[in-house]
């Protein structure tokens, strides 16, 4: 199971592409993740505007209370809106990816089918499986970076803890149920960046992670008639009635059809 980014080019309606979880839609459903995690929070709570960007307007005068819902306690995103600056800030950049096959034909050989109910005139049902489509995938390995940064030593330390094993231990099942998965994650060493008079404190969090992409190409209807089989079972005519031998004989024979 797994979500999909839609592009905003019909490219990817002419190609028959169902599937992408690469750069757009990787990185949206780490940043979703995060956000819904941090709205929870008292101290580095995440707030958005009306619109659902982050609430970080300009914060001078207003009042240093944890539960103040004016402003966003914590920026989270992948890049700063209107190059404005917000810390403490969590920024996910997709750093690398590598394409690799599933399998050496690319699955080209699958096909994925709709399962119909029929029922005929004497009430007997039966389900039948018609191909729909057929499925060519491959998957991608692929590494995000998640930059923490903070004003101060023991944020950028908390943060970078309730990332980590936020990562490995909490949203695991739901990143996989989305289509990405999580590999393993990397912390990254601490440093420090000149700021006005100030410093910026800083950690890196690398995540290696698993998706796919998929194209579901359909099936002509024209030529899903592959054969038409007979079956006949037959007896002996007699001159008064219609009586069968012992050893009944069954004829089967198949009329193909070629379609163009």
């Amino acid at each position: 199971m797994a979500t999909s980014h839609r592009v905003y080019s019909d490219l990817f309606n002419y190609t028959d592409f169902t599937r992408q979880v690469a750069v757009a839609q990787s990185k949206n459903l780490l940043i979703d993740v995060l956000r819904d995690y941090f709205r929870n929070d008292t101290i580095y709570r995440f707030e958005t505007d009306g619109w659902g960007f982050p609430l970080t307007p300009n914060l001078t005068d207003v009042p240093p209370d944890i539960q103040e819902k004016r402003t966003s306690r914590i920026y989270i995103g992948d890049i700063y809106r209107a190059d404005k600056r917000f810390f403490p800030s969590i920024t996910i950049r997709y750093s690398s990816g590598r394409y690799h096959p599933v399998s050496f034909n690319q699955d080209v050989t699958s096909k994925q089918y709709r399962l119909d109910l029929v029922i005929d005139g004497y009430g007997e049902n039966s389900y039948i499986r018609t191909p729909t489509h057929y499925l060519v995938c491959g998957a991608w390995d692929q590494s995000f970076d998640i930059l923490i940064a903070a004003e101060s030593i023991p944020d950028r330390e908390e943060l970078t803890d309730i990332v980590s094993g936020f990562l490995i231990g909490a949203i695991r099942q739901e990143l996989y149920e989305a289509g990405l998965f999580i590999k393993s994650v990397n912390l990254g060493g601490e440093k420090e960046e000149d700021f006005a008079n100030d410093k910026i404190y800083m950690q890196s969090i690398t995540i290696d992670t698993y998706s796919e992409w998929r194209r579901e190409i359909p099936i002509d209807a024209n030529s899903l008639i592959d054969a038409i089989n007979f079956c006949f079972n037959y007896g002996l005519f007699t001159q008064d009635r219609f009586t069968t031998d012992k050893t009944t004989i069954t004829f089967e024979d198949s009329i193909r059809i070629n379609v163009p």
